[in-house]
């Protein structure tokens, strides 16, 4: 893979619950040669380092403080001038924040949208809200069992539209997923 070196790009991947941000954006990360920041990585961290099991209500306030820390990484990194991949499930309330950080520092931005079919992202977030490798940082508590309410806030996560420049993924089958095609048209469109 051709890395992309002392560029100032930043690879945004976003979409719904579930749909693979983050398998598939450290993988990206690593094909490109570079950093992978996480906003669920950094939830993590600041719900290890409190050392108590929190409610959901508890859980939600740290997301949004994991928020404050995502972006202000990302700025440190910017102002270095460095290239990075950056993973959540951006909202339209994102868009201003990114665009500022983007223009502020000059950046190309890329944006990788992971989707799927709603009943098959249900099942699969089920799954993993109910195994024992989930995070407890990350648990909902039941707060998406429903599939209404689950189908909500997933359609509300493509509404976080910062540029033109989108590739779309659809992770209904995960066999199906053509990574080096995805590579591809990040290289594409970073050098366009």
């Amino acid at each position: 893979m051709e890395y992309l070196g002392k560029n100032r790009i930043l690879i945004i991947i976003t979409g719904e619950l579930a749909a693979g941000k983050t398998t598939y954006g450290t993988k990206i990360a690593k094909a490109l040669g570079m950093p992978f920041l996480s906003k669920d990585r950094i939830k993590e961290i600041l719900y290890d380092s409190l050392g108590e099991v929190l409610d959901y209500e508890a859980k939600r306030k740290m997301g949004a403080s994991s928020y404050a820390v995502f972006y202000y990484v990302i700025e440190e990194q910017m102002r270095a001038g460095l290239p990075m991949v950056v993973e959540s499930n951006f909202v339209k309330e994102s868009v201003p924040i990114l665009k500022n950080l983007l223009d502020k520092y000059g950046y190309k931005r890329v944006t990788v949208r992971f989707e799927s079919d709603l009943k098959v992202l249900h099942e699969r977030f089920l799954k993993r809200e109910y195994s024992s490798e989930r995070h407890e940082g990350l648990v909902s508590n039941g707060t998406f069992d429903d599939f209404e309410y689950f189908k909500k806030v997933a359609i509300e996560s493509r509404e976080f539209k910062i540029n033109d420049d989108e590739i779309l993924v659809d992770t209904t089958d995960f066999a199906k997923v053509d990574f080096a095609g995805i590579i591809k048209k990040i290289q594409s469109l970073c050098y366009n």
